[in-house]
């Protein structure tokens, strides 16, 4: 887990406490690229926060021109700001974050209503992703598009384009980059409900560690829609296909995260059980972290703090106790504000 990873971790907890943390975390990144796109995630959660002024500033202050302009218009069009939104989009070089611009614009346009508006932006952003010139960006971003499109309600026209992302991908002659397309393809179909299709595509990736990811995400997807059966098979074989990785950190990490996958489900007995048999020091402390913090959210205290404390990692570890606390902090201010509305 990269320093990157944990800062675009931190600052999706969108808790006021962590952007300070996040922000301290994220200057000490050495790579330029990689400090301006976790220092875009915070600006992201800053707008999605509501602290639109706050992260508007920030987005400003974003090295890169890029992932400046990226998170300006996710700001931009969190406040509704869609002209705003569509002059910062329509100024992005690169073609692939252009194209996503454009689509998450038409999303957030078509989420208040603006249908219109919101279909003359999709049909922009797919004439930008179809003149992307590399094979796995163009379906990267094609597969964006298609689920942009599904969550605001176009199915029809999200599956066609989710059927022309995956005839860019399976065009990918280098299997290793071929395997990527297909899993964020599959991963897209799943959060978009279209759970068979995804399996179909997961089924057709060669890489073992993409093709578990892709399983586990389609597995996720199936248990928050409520499908637990057919969750609990996916993630059986997302755990045979994992253990199998050769390399041990790629295992570990593979597992770390279907371990998370399952505590964001509510399946902690099985995340735990699969937690601790994680090889690698660190990738089982983050695991455990977001075991024990999902275990927060759901109301069980006392027994996510006895996860948080098995820890390694002492940072992960006081910060698995501090999202705790703040948990158990929410939870007690909501019986104190229903136990006010009920005396009334």
């Amino acid at each position: 887990m990269h320093l990157n990873d944990i800062v675009r971790a931190m600052a999706e907890a969108w808790q006021a406490w962590q952007f300070d943390l996040a922000l301290q975390a994220a200057q000490k990144i050495e790579d330029a690229s990689e400090r301006s796109l976790a220092l875009s995630s915070i600006a992201v959660a800053m707008a999605e926060a509501g602290q639109f002024d706050l992260a508007l500033q920030f987005a400003q202050k974003i090295e890169d021109p890029s992932a400046r302009s990226w998170a300006l218009v996710r700001v931009l069009a969190e406040a509704g700001q869609f002209d705003l939104a569509l002059q910062v989009a329509q100024k992005i070089e690169d073609a692939l974050f252009r194209s996503l611009a454009l689509s998450f614009i038409a999303f957030a346009m078509a989420k208040v209503g603006q249908t219109e508006r919101a279909n003359k932006t999709f049909q922009l952003a797919l004439q930008t992703a179809q003149k992307i010139k590399n094979a796995s960006d163009r379906s990267s971003a094609l597969s964006f598009i298609a689920f942009a499109m599904a969550e605001a309600g176009q199915t029809e026209r999200a599956n066609e384009t989710f059927q022309l992302a995956l005839q860019f991908a399976q065009k990918i002659e280098d299997a290793l980059v071929r395997s990527e397309a297909l899993r964020d393809i599959a991963a897209a179909m799943a959060k978009a409900g279209q759970f068979d299709p995804a399996l179909q595509v997961a089924q057709k990736i060669e890489d073992a560690l993409n093709s578990s990811w892709a399983l586990m995400g389609i597995a996720a997807a199936l248990a928050e829609a409520g499908q637990t059966e057919r969750a609990n098979e996916t993630f059986q074989l997302a755990l045979q296909i994992a253990q199998k990785i050769e390399d041990a950190s790629a295992r570990s990490w593979a597992l770390s995260d279907i371990a998370e996958a399952m505590a964001e489900v509510g399946q902690f007995d099985r995340a735990l059980q699969v937690a601790r048999k994680i090889e690698d020091a660190e990738a089982r402390s983050w695991a455990l972290r977001k075991i024990a913090e999902a275990m927060a959210e759901a109301g069980q205290i006392d027994r996510a703090v006895k996860v948080a404390e098995t820890i390694d990692d002492p940072v992960l570890r006081l910060q698995a106790l501090a999202a705790i606390m703040a948990a158990k902090r929410g939870k007690g201010e909501a019986e104190k504000q229903g136990e006010g509305e009920t005396g009334k």
